[in-house]
C-alpha cells in the first residue's frame, strides 16, 4: 500500500472517531437515566439500545457486556466528581469546604444523585458486576480524603482514637446518609447544610492557619 493510501486510511479512521466518541456518550447518558430511575439488574441491553435508537449489537459494538457499560457509567460519574474536586483544590479551597461545594453542585443533578444512591444499595451483592468497584472506590476516596484533611486538622488535638481517617468516613457516611433520606423526601432536608453544620464542629481542630478569623 502506498503512503498516500495509508494516509488515506488514517484519515477515514480519523473520521469515523468523533462519530463514534458522541454515540459513546449517547449511550452513557441514556444509561445513566435509565439506571438511575430502575436499577441495573431492571434495565436490559435491548431497551437501552432501543432508547439511543441502534440495535443490541450496535450497542455492544460499544459496550461488549451489560457489566461494561455498568463500570463505564460509575467511572464517567467518579471522573467527573474528581474534575470538580481538583478544580475546587486549585482555587486554594481546603478539602472540607471543596467537599461541600460538591455537595451542593450534585444536588442540582438529582438523577446522578439517585443512580449512585441505587447502584450502590445494589452492588451490597458480592455477585453484582458494581461490587468490586464501589469496594474499591471507597477504599481509595477515604484514603485520598484522609490525605486532604491531614493539612487542614491538627490531629494531635482530636480526642484520643480519632483521626483525619476517622473524619473521613464520618463525612462520607453522613453524607451517603442524608443521601437516601433526601431522595425519599426531598423537601425533609437540606443535605448540604446539615454536612456543613457538621463540618463546622470541627472548626476547634483546625490547623492554627486554617481556622476561620
Amino acid at each position: 500500500m502506498t503512503a498516500t493510501h495509508l494516509d488515506d486510511g488514517v484519515k477515514r479512521k480519523r473520521s469515523t472517531r468523533p462519530h463514534g466518541d458522541a454515540r459513546r456518550r449517547q449511550i452513557l447518558d441514556v444509561s445513566v437515566g435509565l439506571f438511575a430511575a430502575r436499577g441495573f439488574n431492571d434495565v436490559g441491553i435491548a431497551e437501552i439500545a432501543g432508547a439511543v435508537g441502534i440495535t443490541p449489537a450496535g450497542l455492544l459494538h460499544h459496550y461488549p457486556t451489560k457489566a461494561s457499560l455498568l463500570l463505564a457509567v460509575l467511572q464517567e460519574r467518579e471522573m467527573r466528581v474528581e474534575a470538580e474536586l481538583a478544580r475546587y483544590l486549585d482555587k486554594d479551597e481546603d478539602f472540607i469546604s471543596a467537599f461541600l461545594h460538591i455537595l451542593g453542585d450534585n444536588e442540582k443533578s438529582p438523577g446522578l444523585v439517585q443512580l449512585f444512591a441505587v447502584l450502590s444499595a445494589e452492588s451490597l451483592s458480592a455477585t453484582h458486576p458494581g461490587h468490586d468497584w464501589f469496594v474499591k472506590r471507597y477504599e481509595s476516596t477515604i484514603a485520598d480524603a484522609a490525605r486532604h484533611l491531614a493539612s487542614v486538622i491538627d490531629e494531635s488535638a482530636l480526642p484520643d482514637g480519632v483521626t483525619t481517617e476517622t473524619i473521613a468516613r464520618w463525612m462520607h457516611g453522613l453524607a451517603d446518609g442524608l443521601r437516601i433520606q433526601w431522595l425519599l423526601n426531598p423537601g425533609s432536608l437540606d443535605r448540604h447544610e446539615t454536612v456543613a453544620q457538621f463540618a463546622a464542629l470541627l472548626r476547634p481542630y483546625f490547623q492554627p492557619a486554617n481556622r476561620p478569623s
